[in-house]
């Protein structure tokens, strides 16, 4: 009875390995292809493409492939999910979605960098586990990022925990929002966080607009329960409507200001809290705009890191780089560099035996000698390998034998 276990353990070892798709590099190249020319016709699917790799990344099982569609954090999502899962369907069985997900924000930060700054591709690694054959997410607990952070080290200690990142990582990680624009419909509020064209651009503007503009605290007029910064006046004024901005505000979320000041905020409002709190972020010259609303406190590490990313878009990019790569290599997968496709060498035709002649050493320094030596060989590897799993299944049937009669 020992021995049939160990043999059922030994067979489930030897067929019952997690083994992951890994895509070749034809396959990412194909894919890259596909995800620019989506990207082409429509430019807002590249913030929507970044935005799915780092939700993708929440919770414990990292980027899995998954999403929970019930999440109200991943509102706007299925939008972008529709798109890679049609490109996933050809090439399911080369690709895990995982890594389709995950690969399709590398092709989007790469596409939507600006030229003296381009995102890196080539670090990209493939082995990621999808949670599901379905892409139906399983872990249901999963603990996105507050909109009212306070304070950079509030941000910095969730985007540690998540992902491992420095302070100086999660600050550049919030680069990303330099792409793309909220909508009310999704998370209540309503703009995009740079002006103009600039968020289909993947660039450091966004630390200009977090550093070098004042600010004012807006309540949103379609819930009393979402606050964001504008750049008009007044302070606690009515924020961004849907529909009827033709072209609305700029905004920061209370997470983005936290980069740059200290704040205090009620955590279910993002409202200041009661007595002295309220704020304006004012700009580089410290002189508040008229009101008597005194300046927010800027005595915060992030705001050095911010204001050094202002005139450096190619170091920050490499912190980007560093920062969106650790979100994406899940550490507990076998990630790889992809390689090449395998290639079946071309059957070659047969031909008359020569006459004999006298014996000459094999071709190829006696490593198998030539072409009809190699086939040979992978003709007896493939017989000694069926061989071998004809021996293995009928031991299985001896151990299926052994189980049914335990039972």
């Amino acid at each position: 009875m020992k021995k049939a276990v160990l043999l059922l353990l030994l067979v489930c070892q030897v067929f019952g390995q997690d083994v992951v798709k890994k895509a070749s590099i034809e396959t990412l190249d194909h894919l890259a292809t596909e995800i620019r020319g989506k990207i082409d016709d429509n430019p807002r699917l590249a913030a929507g493409f970044v935005r799915l790799s780092f939700h993708d990344c929440v919770g414990e099982g990292r980027c899995d492939g998954c999403i929970n569609y019930q999440e109200p954090d991943n509102a706007g999502i299925p939008r972008y999910t529709a798109v890679l899962n049609d490109l996933y369907e050809p090439v399911k069985n080369d690709i895990t979605r995982a890594d389709l997900y995950a690969y399709a924000g590398v092709v989007a930060a790469n596409y939507a960098s600006s030229r003296d700054a381009v995102f890196d591709m080539t670090k990209f690694k493939v082995g990621r586990h999808d949670c599901s054959e379905s892409g139906d997410e399983s872990d249901l607990d999963e603990h996105f990022p507050s909109n009212n952070f306070q304070n950079v080290e509030e941000l910095h200690a969730y985007f540690n925990k998540e992902f491992g990142l420095s302070l100086q990582e999660s600050v550049a990680l919030m680069g990303a929002h330099s792409l793309g624009r909220m909508e009310t419909a999704n998370s209540g509020y309503e703009g995009p966080w740079v002006p103009g064209n600039g968020q289909n651009v993947l660039n450091s503007v966004y630390y200009r607009e977090v550093v070098n503009v004042p600010w004012f605290l807006k309540r949103m007029p379609t819930n009393s329960a979402k606050h964001q910064w504008q750049r008009q006046r007044p302070s606690l004024g009515v924020g961004n409507s849907p529909g009827q901005n033709q072209q609305p505000d700029n905004v920061l979320l209370n997470s983005d200001a936290a980069l740059a000041v200290n704040l205090q905020l009620n955590q279910d409002t993002g409202a200041f809290q009661d007595g002295d709190a309220e704020c304006v972020m004012c700009p580089p010259n410290r002189r508040p705009p008229p009101g008597g609303i005194p300046c927010c406190d800027e005595n915060t590490p992030g705001r050095e890191i911010c204001s050094r990313y202002v005139i450096d878009n190619p170091g920050w990019m490499r912190d980007f780089e560093v920062a969106f790569y650790k979100m994406i290599d899940n550490p507990d997968d076998d990630l790889s560099v992809p390689a090449a496709a395998p290639t079946t060498a071309p059957t070659e035709a047969p031909t008359e035996a020569p006459a004999p002649a006298t014996p000459r050493p094999p071709r190829g320094g006696g490593r198998g000698g030539g072409r009809g030596g190699r086939r040979s060989d992978q003709i007896k590897k493939k017989e000694a390998s069926a061989e071998k799993i004809s021996e293995v299944l009928h031991d299985l049937q001896d151990v299926l034998k052994e189980v049914k009669k335990m039972v």
